[in-house]
């Protein structure tokens, strides 16, 4: 699965995208405005098995403090043989909870539902799959912050119940160039808890447009489980 991440520049008006980490992030769409952000995923899972994706997010701001989104994801695992297809359509909302007030952080609810829809046999719909995920960004100075995610997903195929975590620190080097380190891990009942690390970074060319690079490794071993991750991001003008 591919998680939709979140990464932020501050300089007014500088476009805010939800990649390329795994964080959910803050930042909600002005009100009105499109915002699509695109990827590519290459990995490697372990010695015989490689992978890609091709991830889109469609965002729309409803007001200042909620935005609807439409996630599409192409796939293809390879391994002894291939399989490929589009999985099953995600609607996405995030809708902002508070600011930052001292200790306490800004909070945005973020929810993903996965449709119970198949249009490739590989990726089967057969049942609701959801994410909700508590969003939270503490700004240590202008330049340097903190994201953490805490939230409970419902696989699709199994319907088995699983919590995921992230903490990234995110520094401004620029305006327009962002760099970030970040853990993230994924916890269930019924298989064992798996936890990563990624660094990256962003770089917005224009206020509207944005390109983005991350490597990581979901289990931190870079020798047989690891990606890398690059995409660009366009903010539509009125």
């Amino acid at each position: 699965m591919i998680f939709i991440c979140s990464y932020g520049l501050s300089a007014q008006n500088v476009i805010n995208t939800d990649r390329p980490d795994q964080s959910d992030g803050t930042h909600i769409v002005e009100k009105n405005l499109i915002q699509l952000e695109t990827g590519l995923q290459f990995s490697k899972f372990d010695e015989a098995t490689t992978g890609f994706d091709n991830v889109t997010l469609i965002r729309f701001g409803v007001t200042r403090h909620f935005e609807v989104r439409l996630l599409n994801q192409y796939s293809i695992v390879n391994d002894s043989s291939k399989t490929s297809g589009f999985r099953p359509p995600t609607i996405s909302f995030k809708n902002q909870l508070c600011v930052q007030k001292g200790l306490l952080p800004k909070i945005t609810l973020v929810s993903y539902f996965r449709l119970p829809v198949t249009f490739s046999p590989a990726f089967k719909g057969d049942h609701l799959g959801y994410t909700f995920t508590f969003a939270g960004r503490h700004d240590l100075t202008p330049k340097m912050k903190i994201y953490s995610n805490l939230g409970i997903n419902r696989d699709q195929e199994s319907t088995d119940i699983s919590y995921l975590a992230t903490l990234e620190v995110n520094y401004n080097v620029t305006d327009r160039f962002s760099s970030f380190v970040e853990y993230f891990g994924n916890y269930a009942v019924q298989t064992s808890s798996s936890n990563g690390m990624d660094f990256g970074f962003i770089y917005a060319f224009k206020n509207n447009f944005a390109v983005d690079l991350a490597v990581g490794a979901p289990t931190m071993s870079l020798a047989s489980n690891r990606f890398i991750s690059f995409g660009i991001s366009a903010r539509l003008p009125r």
